[in-house]
């Protein structure tokens, strides 16, 4: 988890290095809104507030198979009810870097973001909550915002939305341009059905 700290710290993030971000939001406006509202005021209230102000500047995106093979069976919920926004990583984003990414990660309330792997290793800060989670296809443990959660690279992970939006922060801080991979769980069918 230190590697993404001692990457970005190397990482020249000043102002005169930013470059000019054309932003949007293609899809999912008013989910975006909804998850910025239900970010913690205790903790978060300077990053809600920056939020909620600059999320128009920012260039989000819909993952619509970027991030996976085209055949892999990420579900509908996935397909349909994710987003994200770049603030570091190689283009489409404030600031510049070849293998590195942080940015921010939205899903819809009852998705089940299936159980996968990547060879990044990865750093997740929940803004919402609670959301479900569950590692090497072991039992679910709910963690509520605020809560910092490793995936090691190779490391099998789900998460599970309830009825509020999952927001969350997440570093990606080397192999970022190798595939996420789908590991088939036999419960998802159930899991989906109960959300």
């Amino acid at each position: 988890m230190l590697d993404g700290l001692s990457v970005l710290d190397r990482l020249s993030l000043c102002e005169e290095n930013q470059q000019e971000v054309v932003g949007c939001v293609p899809a999912h406006e008013q989910l975006l809104d909804s998850a910025i509202a239900n970010i913690s005021d205790k903790q978060f209230t300077k990053l809600k507030r920056a939020l909620h102000t600059a999320k128009e500047q920012l260039r989000w995106r819909v993952d619509d198979g970027g991030f996976y093979s085209g055949d892999a069976d990420v579900g509908d919920g996935y397909k349909t009810g994710n987003m994200h926004a770049l603030l570091v990583g190689p283009e489409g984003c404030p600031f510049v870097a070849d293998d590195f990414l942080l940015g921010f990660f939205l899903l819809t309330p009852q998705t089940l973001y299936r159980d996968h792997k990547h060879l990044a290793p990865e750093i997740y800060m929940p803004l919402t909550g609670p959301h479900g989670w569950r590692f090497g296809l072991g039992g679910w443990h709910d963690h509520e915002a605020g809560r910092v959660i490793y995936n090691a690279p190779n490391d099998v992970h789900a998460t599970r939305v309830y009825g509020t939006p999952f927001l969350a922060l997440f570093v990606w801080p080397k192999n970022i341009d190798t595939e996420c991979c789908v590991v088939f769980a036999d419960d998802w069918a159930k899991i989906e059905a109960g959300l």
